[in-house]
Parts: structure tokens; C-alpha cells; sequence
């Protein structure tokens, strides 16, 4: 298992935390520093939403993913219900203008997004929180 960021202090932490494990940025031009199909496995936890170039991440991921390799993602969902609720009631507590969130996500756009990069067996549903107010969308797809 290896884990990457482009933040110093969040490696340094997470080096500091998990000993043993390896710990890695990506290169200067975004790219992610390992062999072609070196991974079964990439995980995306509450990452895509603060990816600026998208479509190089989802390149990368793909690209470092081993034959039928599984692509799991997560992020915030923002589902109509709680767009709502948070507009009337908590809307500069949730959006903290330093959180460097760039794009929010509905399961049809997560969709589109992994079967854009030749992603198959694509699946996306809400969890934690209740029904009609979900906290997390969850994505997963095989490299095709």
C-alpha cells in the first residue's frame, strides 16, 4: 500500500502516523509516480472534489491500474434535499471559503465521469447519513 499527496505537511504527518507504510507526492507536472498497471487497487477518499485537472488523475488512475484493477472513490454529495437545508440554515458553516473544494459531484455526474475514462462495471450510491440526506457518494468501476 502506498499512499500519496501533494502536501508536504500532510505526508510528513501521515509518515509520522503510519510508520512502515510509503508515503509519496506526485511529480511536478501532476502525474503519479509509478509503473504502468502497478496497482490492483486505487482508492480516491474525498479527493476528486479538490482536483483541479480532473482528467489527468483520472488518466493517472487509470493508467497505474492493472488489468480489470478497481478504481473506489469517494466524495461529498450534496443531494438536492440537503442543498436546500444547507442553503437556509448553515450555508457559511459548510462551506468554509479556505476549504479549497473546487467541484461537487451528483451520482450522474460521477457516472459519466468514470465511464468518460473507459472505466466498466460502474457503480454509485449514497451512504452514510439517512435516506434523502446521504453524506458520501461512493464510486466504483474496473479498468476496462
Amino acid at each position: 500500500m502506498t499512499g500519496l499527496d501533494p502536501s508536504a505537511v500532510a505526508l510528513e504527518r501521515a509518515r509520522a502516523t503510519h510508520r512502515g507504510l510509503e508515503f509519496v507526492a506526485p511529480t511536478a507536472e501532476g502525474r503519479l509516480p509509478f509503473e504502468d498497471a502497478s496497482f490492483d487497487l486505487v482508492a480516491c477518499l474525498d479527493v476528486l472534489q479538490h482536483v483541479l485537472d480532473t482528467q489527468l488523475l483520472m488518466s493517472e488512475a487509470r493508467r497505474v491500474l492493472g488489468p480489470a484493477g478497481l478504481l473506489a472513490v469517494a466524495v461529498p454529495w450534496h443531494g438536492r434535499l440537503k442543498n436546500i437545508v444547507t442553503a437556509v440554515t448553515s450555508f457559511e458553516r459548510r462551506f468554509d471559503p479556505l476549504e479549497p473544494v473546487v467541484r461537487f459531484y451528483t451520482p450522474r455526474s460521477l457516472r459519466s465521469l468514470l465511464g468518460q475514462f473507459g472505466f466498466e462495471d460502474v457503480r454509485v450510491e449514497g451512504r452514510g447519513g439517512t435516506p434523502f440526506y446521504r453524506s458520501t457518494l461512493l464510486g466504483r468501476a474496473r479498468r476496462g
